[in-house]
């Protein structure tokens, strides 16, 4: 598990546009953390300057005491919202891309957990888009990350496939022990997974609230507690997924 401190001061892009100010934001070993905002409002970019994918000239990323670098960033899991697997490899070479020095023997075990037993001679075209979200989820959990990171990962799936894959994550983590930082638009999705969630303006994003989601798990999702507490958060901050607390 990991302990992370996210301080970005301020993000910009071509002819200086803002797209990130002011984000602060600890997470506790072992929490499940989910990040919630309009599109279009930087939750990507927060998960990319977090994972070394984009550097931050104006802030900082520690991760277990250490500033992020190329040792620290080992620890940390990234499953994206596409599976991005390599279509000129097999499902094999494509995990062993991210650890080449994996027996075989852990590779099948690790398949055979997502329900892709005998699948590693698969190419990805040959797989159903669930499958291959499924390759996804093995390749992130074969390095035994610290800290894993979601960019909306069910997106685009039909309703039954992302279930059964959030089901499987779950279970991943529990299994892994990691932390989690998890993106997605969809506040249904975050009350179910989530410990905690924040929630963020639009551009420059700033957060604008945060809320423990204090449901005894396990959970259901579309459940009467779950749907309940959705119902009562929105009541209470009506313009909250668009971005605001007035």
């Amino acid at each position: 598990m990991a302990e992370i401190k996210v301080r970005i001061e301020n993000k910009q892009y071509v002819y200086g546009t803002s797209v990130l100010e002011h984000i602060e934001f600890d997470l506790a070993s072992g929490e499940f953390m989910a990040i919630v905002g309009p599109s279009g409002c930087g939750k990507t970019t927060i998960l990319n300057m977090i994972s070394g994918i984009e550097p931050s000239k104006s802030g900082s990323v520690i991760l277990d005491g250490e500033p992020l670098n190329t040792q620290t960033s080992t620890r940390i899991g990234y499953i994206f919202q596409q599976p991005r697997l390599m279509p000129w490899l097999t499902v094999e070479q494509n995990l062993t891309l991210v650890k080449p020095s994996v027996d075989l023997d852990t590779i099948s075990e690790l398949l055979k957990s997502v329900g892709l037993e005998g699948k590693q001679d698969c190419y990805p075209r040959t797989l159903s888009g669930g499958m291959q979200r499924r390759v996804s989820i093995a390749r992130a959990f074969l390095i035994n990350p610290k800290l894993l990171l979601l960019d909306e990962p069910f997106n685009s799936l039909d309703a039954p496939t992302a279930a059964r894959l959030r089901l499987l994550l779950m279970r991943f983590c529990q299994r892994h022990k990691c932390s989690v930082i998890f993106v997605t638009h969809d506040l249904q999705e975050a009350v179910y997974l989530a410990d905690r969630i924040l929630f963020l303006s639009q551009p420059p994003s700033r957060i604008v609230h945060q809320e423990s989601v204090r449901i005894a798990r396990p959970r259901t999702e579309s459940g009467v507690d779950e749907l309940s507490w959705q119902a009562a958060l929105l009541a209470k901050y009506p313009n909250l997924l668009a971005g605001s607390v007035i």
